[in-house]
Formats: C-alpha cells, structure tokens, sequence
C-alpha cells in the first residue's frame, strides 16, 4: 500500500508543480476558492426563507426525488456498462502491478474521496438558492453537504456491484434490466394513484415522494433522513441512517473483492467510457458518447462561413429528433414547466420561468458546436471577416435556442394570464441568454486559450456569464418596482441582453485572429 500512497503523493505534487508553472492557471485556482469561501460564508451568515418558506416536505419531497433519480442511473449505467474509479494511466500502471487487488480497490476509493469533496465545494453555490426558499435549522448546511459527500462516495458502488453480479450470463442482465424497468412502472403507477386522489399535481409529487416506502429502500431513504434533518432537526433515524449508509459502503466493497477478486476486467469498459466522455467533454463535443445518430441526405450549398453552418445543421439533423429539437430541449422545457408549479401562486410569474430557464440553458451551452472548428485550421483561412465567421460559427445554437425558447414559451403563454407580447419578448431574451453564454465562452476562449483544467473553464465562463447577466437582472427589478408593467419590465431584459450580445460579439471576434492561442 505504501506504493499506492506514494503514487497519490507524487500525483498531487505533480498537480501542484504544473500550476506553479503557469500562474494564470493557479490565478484561476485561487479565484475559484475565493469564490467557495466567500458563498460558503455568505450562505452561512444569511438568514433562510428569504423568498419564500418553503415546507419541510416540500424539501424532503425534492431531495427524495433527486437521489431517486441518481440511484436509479447508477443501476442502470451498472446493468450496461458498469462502473469504475479508475482511468487508463491506472489500467496501464496499478493494474499490471503486483498490488494486491483489496488495496487496489481500497486506492480507487481514496481517490474518490478526492472528487467526492470537490463536488461538495462546488455543490455550494446551489446553497443560496435552498436557504432562499427553506426554513433551515442551524446546522442544515452542513447536513446538506454531508448528503452531498455520502451520495458522491456512493454514487459508483451500487452499479459496480450490480455489474459484478450480471455480468456473468446475458440472463442475470436481462433480468435485472426487467426489474428496473419494472421498478420504474411501479414509480410512476404509484404516482398516478397519489395524483389522482389529490386532484393536484405539486401536492401529489410532495406527498407521494414523503411517504414510507421511499424510506424503505436502501440508500435513498439513508440519505433522505440525513437530509430531511436539516429543517426537521436531528433525531436518532439521522444517526441510524448515517451507520447504515457507512456499512453498506464497508458491504460494497468486501462484496467487490470478495465475489470477483479479478475485477480488473469488470471496470476496464467502464474505465474506456469514462476516457472517451472526458476526451469528448475536453474536445466541446458535449457530455456524453457514443449519441446515436442517423444517415441524412445534403449536401453543401455554400461556401465560405455559411458552409461551416450548413456543416453544423447536417450534424443537429442527425442527433435531433426534429430539427434542432433534442434531449436538452426536453429537459429544458419539462425543468421549466415542473419550477412553475413547485412556486408558490403568489411569487409565481412568467419571470421566474424565463430566468430558471435561461440558468438551465448555461449548463447545455458551455459546449457547444463552435470549439471543434478552433481544432481545425479551415476557419481561419476563410477569407472573410472574424465577425461574419463567428456568427455562422455559431448561428446554429442561436437557432436552436430560439427555437426551444418558442416552444418552452408558447407552452407557458396556455400557463400564466400574460400579455402575447410579454411572450414574444421573453422568447427573444431566452434566445439572448444563450448568445450571452456562447460569445462570453468565445471572449474566455480569447482571453485564456486553452485552458489548464475544464472545470477551471466553466468555473471562468460562469463567472463571466454572471457578470454581464447580473446587471441587466437588477435592472429589471428596480424597473419591475417602479413600473408594474409586464411589457416595459420584459423590454428592458432585452434592451440589457442585445447590448451585452453586441458587446461580447466584438470583443470576442479576436480570437480567429491568432491560431495559437484558439487551440
């Protein structure tokens, strides 16, 4: 084992030294845990319920919900592909050693604590937005955090169990695929009957996920315990449920070496899938793999910039369902439609869904189409002007978000008694939003390069993104407060958003200027 601490030793040095080495990447580093430390501080110091208080189940219901779905995922990743803690330069080094596999095993999950507390640190800046609309008690950030590191050490357990166990026959996985989906039909079959004895959606959804049988499935009703006492306060269920969650680790793990003391095979196709999604994910082809595409028909009709457009709608018709329209489009509008009724009548608006949406879309934007022409030299031979190349570079995503933005708006016009034209206006600055997103990642890309490290990255687009969003948000409320006309608020969002599209757009033409930088 003392190999295995060495190599973590030597990684971590490693890490440190490639940072001293360039110091706008430890700028960046250091930015960043200014940034946790003050929100962790701010969060601590701030009082709860300021929007609204939220009720207890209420909170349960949304924590219950989201491990559901997490713990869900994990299963089903495990009965396809399976799971791991390792990457290939493991495969390549530890694998082949004369390690022991219990202490190989025993180095991936030390790792893991690693990225379990990273997620932690970054799961902070969700906290505002909890202690806006809960009550919490004073020790419920830390519950929340701690729930947060529980999940993230078990998130890949459960599925590399799973994976051990179906691997064997085509059978066990077969079967095991029955009874997730199975599991699934009685979820929503269960919610069906909650829904219809309620006669309202938002109530059923509270009561349905609060109810005991979530508490008796393993995992999900430990951590909802943990959580749920962080407005409800600590009991002996919070204590009982944090040993159980501790021995169902230690049982995970003996069963790992215990049933497959060559696992090694186990974990090298999902160690492969993890590789290509990081490969993929560096690259700005987005966040997954391997995404089914099908055979389309065209051909090039332009030339110049336009061609590198047509390029991008030929590649969206052939992942989309219909036109641009795909799964980020569904998650978007279905995330948008559901916040409008977990809002209290009185605080909900036609606002507050286009802002929700427009924080949804920063996560799907922050990889777009545009970076994988940076990896090519066509681009900047084109000879034409940065500012034409750029917009047909990145035309395509603004189509697209004006087109999910219609959607997601004309479904919400049939939900809120609101002016047409307030609808067309929230629309045009959804569409804003987005081109906010794409050119403040052009303007990072200008002004860092390639950046050391992609959370780094995200962690710089976000906060530019928010910097330049930020004013025209506190514009619209000192207009909403002093004019309470829906018209002249929604103008004023997109007089704000247009004239920060136009100024990013210029600023950040540049960076076709110099091939070096871009890559």
């Amino acid at each position: 084992m003392n190999s295995l601490f060495y190599l973590m030793r030597k990684q971590l040095k490693n890490i440190i030294c490639g940072l001293a080495s360039k110091p706008l990447a430890l700028i960046g580093y250091i930015f960043i845990g200014i940034m946790i430390l003050g929100s962790m501080i701010a969060v601590l110091f701030m009082p709860s319920g300021t929007i609204r208080h939220g009720s207890n189940e209420l909170f349960s219901a949304i924590f219950t919900g989201l491990v559901t779905v997490a713990v869900y995922f994990s299963l089903k990743q495990g009965v396809d592909k399976g799971s791991s803690y390792f990457r290939f330069a493991d495969v390549n080094l530890i694998f082949t050693s004369p390690i022991k596999a219990n202490k190989v095993l025993l180095y991936g999950f030390i790792k893991r604590i690693g990225t379990s507390v990273l997620i932690v640190m970054f799961s902070i800046f969700q906290l505002p937005n909890i202690k806006n609309n809960f009550v919490l008690k004073d020790y419920g950030v830390w519950l929340i955090l701690l729930t947060v590191l529980l999940y993230s050490l078990l998130s890949q357990i459960p599925g590399m169990v799973l994976y051990t166990f179906t691997s064997v026959s085509n059978k066990r996985r077969v079967m095991a695929k029955r009874v997730l989906d199975a599991l699934v039909l009685l979820f929503a079959f269960g919610f069906l009957v909650q829904a219809l004895k309620k006669g309202n959606v938002a109530e059923a959804f509270v009561q349905y996920l609060n109810s005991s049988v979530f508490a008796a499935i393993p995992i999900v009703g430990q951590l909802r315990a943990i959580v749920a006492a962080a407005v409800y306060g600590i009991d002996s269920s919070f204590y009982y449920s944090i040993i159980i969650l501790l021995v169902i680790i230690a049982a995970f793990i003996l069963i790992l070496y215990k049933t497959d003391p060559d696992y090694y095979e186990d974990v090298l196709g999902a160690t492969d899938q993890m590789e290509q999604r990081i490969k993929a994910k560096r690259e700005g082809k987005g966040n997954g793999i391997n995404n089914k595409t099908r055979k389309v028909k065209g051909e090039f009709l332009s030339s110049g910039s336009k061609a590198i457009f047509e390029k991008h709608l030929l590649e969206y018709r052939k992942t989309s369902y219909f036109m641009f329209f795909d799964k980020s489009s569904i998650i978007i509008i279905i995330a948008g439609i559901v916040f409008k009724y977990l809002m209290p009548d009185g605080v909900s608006n036609i606002f507050f869904i286009l802002f929700f949406s427009a924080y949804m879309l920063f996560f799907f934007t922050i990889q777009g189409k545009w970076p994988l022409e940076l990896e090519k030299p066509y681009i900047f031979l084109i000879p034409e002007s940065n500012t034409s190349k750029l917009i047909y570079c990145t035309m395509a995503e603004n189509i697209k978000n004006l087109l999910d933005g219609t959607l997601l708006f004309t479904v919400s016009y049939f939900l809120f008694d609101v002016n047409p034209i307030v609808i067309v206006l929230c629309i045009i600055s959804y569409t804003l939003y987005g081109a906010i997103y794409i050119y403040s990642d052009v303007l990072s890309r200008r002004l860092f390069g390639k950046i050391h490290s992609k959370t780094m990255l995200i962690f710089i687009k976000m906060f530019v993104s928010a910097f330049v969003v930020l004013p025209g948000v506190i514009l619209m409320g000192v207009i909403s407060i002093g004019q309470r006309n829906m018209i002249i608020t929604a103008l004023a969002i997109v007089a704000w958003n247009l004239a920060a599209t136009t100024i990013l757009l210029l600023l950040s033409k540049s960076v076709l200027n110099n091939l070096e930088i871009s890559q």
